[in-house]
């Protein structure tokens, strides 16, 4: 479930309430399920009331943490859009000067190539690309070469 427990400041004045002899399995007990996910088991009746009152807390904020978890390792998995790829391109000041002393054009041209590139991938049905791949593309399409260098296969 969680690498570090989270314990509220209200469970905590809630906990400090029971007595003494409650309080510490009933602490053990959420920070081991929130590690975990294992129920507590042998606790005394009042201790497990009070945990199934937190444990739908627990299980919401173990879910939304889950639902974070793989939307962050979607998006860092994910290839940006063709277009977005072009964009980031276009911003990379030290590659835009490397193809223009190698191909011998000016800034205008080359992002203007970008984004007669986008657009011819586009339309050739290739709708996210890695960058590395992009510039791949857009060197051979700068060599003259009129024919795409990939396909949907490769990507």
């Amino acid at each position: 479930m969680k690498r570090r427990p989270k314990f509220d400041k209200l469970w905590s004045e809630s906990i400090a309430m029971l007595p003494a002899e409650l309080r510490q399995p009933l602490v053990e007990a959420i920070k081991e399920y929130q590690t975990t996910g294992t129920k507590p088991a042998g606790l005394h009746p009042t201790a497990q009331c009070v945990f199934n009152l937190l444990k739908p807390v627990i299980d919401r904020r173990a879910k939304a943490a889950s639902y974070q978890r793989r939307r962050r390792e979607a998006q860092v998995q994910r290839a940006p859009a063709t277009a977005d790829a072009g964009h980031l391109v276009k911003q990379d000041r030290r590659y835009i000067r490397l193809i223009a002393k190698r191909y011998n054009l000016v800034h205008c041209r080359i992002k203007s190539e970008i984004d007669r590139l986008s657009a011819m991938l586009t339309d050739n049905g290739i709708d996210r690309i890695p960058v590395s791949t992009y510039k791949e593309c857009l060197e051979q399409h700068l060599a003259g070469n009129t024919t795409l260098p990939i396909d949907k296969a490769h990507l």
